[in-house]
């Protein structure tokens, strides 16, 4: 269901218990409601964009608890390797929306500034950012899990590479961190004391 921009003073809220700010960018404006729980989203911050004209519409969070139950627990190279089937597109998906609903996301989404200055760019392998990853989810363009988590870590690579040329502080490792933690804690990847 949508929640209009209100018009006037009065509050307007078709979605009842749903909040009134996008889950992922913290923002008003026209809403989409998740169904199944309080969240609401603009439609092209949901990942995979909001299907609009369905009725009623689960949100990734939620459609992922339909594949939840008691997960064994892997090696992170087992997951990488899985092919990329609805359920880990599924978990990327909510990856994805994690890192994009984190406070420092937003100099990662476009294009950073550093890929623009010679000397840093030369020295990167690969330029990557958010939405060209987004991109590339929402065409299904991933056949395993693998090309997802790499082109993720590729961001905070290249950003720590920056770090020699310039003194961007710690920006970015947080989000690194939350990433790291998010990607063990969905893919339900044993800690790294039981890999021995």
């Amino acid at each position: 269901m949508t929640v209009p921009e209100p018009d006037c003073d009065e509050p307007i809220d078709p979605c009842l218990g749903n909040v009134d700010v996008c889950e992922v960018c913290g923002t008003r404006g026209t809403l989409f409601c998740c169904d199944t729980c309080s969240r609401s989203f603009h439609e092209q911050c949901h990942i995979p964009p909001v299907e609009t004209k369905r009725n009623p519409w689960s949100c990734t969070f939620c459609r992922l608890q339909e594949f939840s139950g008691s997960q064994q627990c892997h090696r992170e190279s087992e997951v990488l390797a899985r092919q990329m089937g609805p359920e880990e597109q599924l978990k990327c998906e909510l990856l994805l929306l994690k890192v994009y609903g984190h406070s420092e996301s937003a100099f990662f989404e476009t294009t950073p500034c550093y890929y623009r200055i010679k000397r840093v760019s030369q020295n990167l392998k690969e330029h990557m950012w958010l939405d060209k990853i987004k991109k590339r989810l929402n065409e299904r363009g991933y056949p395993q899990v693998e090309g997802f988590v790499q082109d993720v870590r590729l961001i905070f690579q290249n950003h720590r590479i920056s770090y020699k040329y310039y003194n961007s502080g710690l920006m970015g490792r947080r989000l690194e961190e939350e990433f790291e933690e998010n990607f063990k804690e969905v893919f339900a990847i044993q800690g790294e004391e039981d890999n021995s």
